[in-house]
């Protein structure tokens, strides 16, 4: 009873898993079958929307409306609308004057034209009294074919009234596309009356009971030219499976019905409903399909079960249960101890290796900082000469000064050169903070003295390369989670490389942009170099890769600054165009309520 109920629950799992994966298809196939057909009909229908208004400001029009009793008019307005209909291709055209009779029309020349004839009844022309244009779909009152009336109003004047000119359009091979795909395919009126349909047997049926008002309105208009059959509703039943709603159809002269997944698609600029319908047997059979496999799984699985459970009964049946399991476990004993050992050997093995690794990437990285540091130490040593040669001037000023007994002005002089000497003092200060070798502790720091620092530092290459300078930071610190000296290693790491790739750049512009966002911040670091090919975008923060010459680095600045930034749980990224330039971003998480503590001095 267990295993029957068992498969019995896996197929009616599966069965209504399977059903409910079949309707969701159904509901992609329907959309998109209804958006190509309401695209199709929207295509048919807009080829002919211009005609009623250019009829109505046509030259042959307006004078029939004028001269109606005038044979010339009339005939001149025949066969400006014939030729206007064969050309556009429409099933008819034609113009009624203010009392609903029809004063022109492109089928004048057959036996059943539309000349003389009253359409007053129909509701394209009573609503011409209230509306400038419309649509109308309906069967023929003189020819007995269906169609859908596209109408303006035309020659609005006190004297004459309003009349109005229709074009008819044949939507019956819209109809027979349909039929030839095999789809159901339905279009519903606002009352629910289906007129164009895959199924003709369909044609002209609601699909649920009308009103009297409903009968009455149809039966006044001659809308479809025959009495709807109010009795036989297409839908003999509806429900909701699965969240879709199902219907059930008996077709006449059989016995049995059957049901199907219907899908809407309202169409509010005609008025109309688009519906498809699908066979709910198709996704019952699939669904039954996959129950029985999963039956059949099930039963498979449980078959191999029983059949290895028995296996091993018989073969603990015939050894000495006790004394196997004795020896088993002691053999297990030893060989979990043997494991145990070999694993923490593996696992001290694996600490040592992964700290021998760690200090040999904090090596690498104070190596690439020193490299930074020596490219740097050219402006360095350019601002101390400086310095020192504003030193001697001001100290030998003060001599000649004092010799003059004017002791006011040799003191402005010497404490000029205190000032300077407090400036080299900063600069020696931040250099061996910068040439130091940090540990990769993370704490808040001051992302705008990391920038600053970083073009102390790169000042004279800057103004060696006639580089034009653009930097855009708040004026009060942004605190984010980092380390002060590697981060600012990354951003002379940054601004050094955009300074080697405008070298031989006609136009030459570094432009450093610092913002605060929500809970982070954002640097960039933008150069107009000759850029990075997008095939080689990928690469760029590969160790030992590098776009220069050779001689110009390792390759290990880039790969380095990015290790940096992910460790401070940060990111870094670049766009590039070729010829064009580079921009380097980073995001940080900005520090919040923490204590500001920068390893190096903020500068304000």
């Amino acid at each position: 009873m267990l295993i029957a109920a068992t498969i019995a629950g896996s197929g009616w799992l599966a069965y209504e898993l399977a059903l409910q994966s079949g309707f969701g298809s159904l509901q992609h196939a329907a959309n998109d079958r209804l958006s190509l057909l309401q695209l199709t009909l929207d295509a048919t229908i807009e080829r002919f929307r211009y005609l009623p208004t250019a009829l109505a400001q046509a030259a042959p029009i307006a004078e029939v409306y004028e001269h109606p009793d005038s044979p010339s008019a009339r005939q001149a307005a025949n066969q400006y609308l014939k030729s206007l209909n064969d050309a556009a291709g429409s099933s008819d055209i034609y113009v009624l004057d203010h009392s609903g009779v029809a004063l022109a029309a492109s089928n004048y020349l057959h036996n059943n034209n539309f000349v003389g004839k009253n359409y007053a009844f129909r509701p394209y022309f009573t609503e011409a009294l209230n509306s400038i244009e419309g649509r109308y779909y309906a069967v023929g009152a003189t020819t007995g074919k269906p169609g859908y009336f596209l109408w303006h109003s035309a020659n609005e004047n006190a004297r004459t009234g309003v009349g109005v000119a229709v074009v008819k359009v044949d939507l019956h091979p819209l109809q027979n596309e349909w039929k030839s795909t095999g789809d159901l395919v339905a279009m519903l009126d606002p009352n629910g009356v289906i007129f164009l349909t895959s199924r003709p047997n369909w044609q002209y049926r609601p699909i649920s009971h009308l009103s009297e008002s409903q009968l009455r309105l149809l039966r006044d208009t001659r809308q479809y030219g025959r009495a709807i059959d109010d009795m036989n509703p297409l839908f003999d039943g509806e429900r909701t499976d699965h969240g879709m709603k199902v219907v059930r159809i008996k077709e006449r002269g059989e016995r049995t019905s059957h049901e199907y997944v219907v899908f809407n698609r309202p169409l509010p600029k005609h008025g109309w409903t688009m519906v498809v319908l699908f066979p709910l047997r198709s996704v019952q059979q699939q669904a039954a399909v996959v129950a029985a496999a999963v039956m059949l799984a099930v039963l498979a699985s449980l078959l191999i079960y029983l059949v290895t459970h028995q296996r091993r009964h018989i073969v603990r049946a015939k050894l000495n249960a006790h004394h196997v399991l004795e020896q088993r476990v002691t053999e297990r004993t030893a060989e979990l101890a043997a494991t145990n050992s070999l694993l923490s050997a593996e696992i001290n093995e694996r600490i040592r290796t992964e700290r021998d690794l760690r200090r040999a990437q904090d090596n690498l990285v104070h190596a690439t900082k020193m490299a930074s540091l020596g490219q740097a130490l050219a402006g360095v040593a350019h601002e101390i000469n400086q310095s020192l040669a504003a030193m001697t001037t001001y100290i030998a000023g003060a001599r000649v000064l004092l010799d003059r007994n004017d002791k006011d002005s040799a003191l402005s002089n010497l404490q000029l050169v205190s000032a300077i000497v407090t400036r080299m003092g900063a600069l020696t200060q931040h250099l061996k903070t910068f040439a130091r070798k940090d540990t990769a502790s993370r704490q808040a720091t001051d992302l705008t003295a990391a920038i600053r620092y970083a073009l102390t530092l790169l000042d004279y290459r800057i103004g060696e390369q006639d580089v034009t300078l653009q930097v855009r930071v708040p004026e009060d610190p942004v605190y984010v989670i980092g380390n002060a000296v590697r981060l600012e290693q990354v951003i002379v790491n940054l601004i050094s490389n955009a300074l080697d790739a405008m070298r031989e750049r006609p136009q030459r512009q570094l432009t450093i942009e610092l913002e605060r966002a929500e809970g982070s911040a954002s640097l960039k670091v933008c150069d107009t170099g000759r850029g990075i090919a997008r095939e080689h975008l990928s690469s760029v923060f590969d160790p030992f890769y590098t776009t220069k010459d050779v001689g110009q680095g390792l390759g290990l600045g880039l790969s380095i600054s990015y290790g940096i930034i992910q460790d401070m749980g940060g990111e870094i990224a670049l766009e590039s165009t070729l010829d064009q330039g580079t921009t380097f971003r980073i995001v940080l998480p900005l520090a919040g309520a923490l204590a500001p503590h920068t390893a190096v001095t903020v500068q304000t």
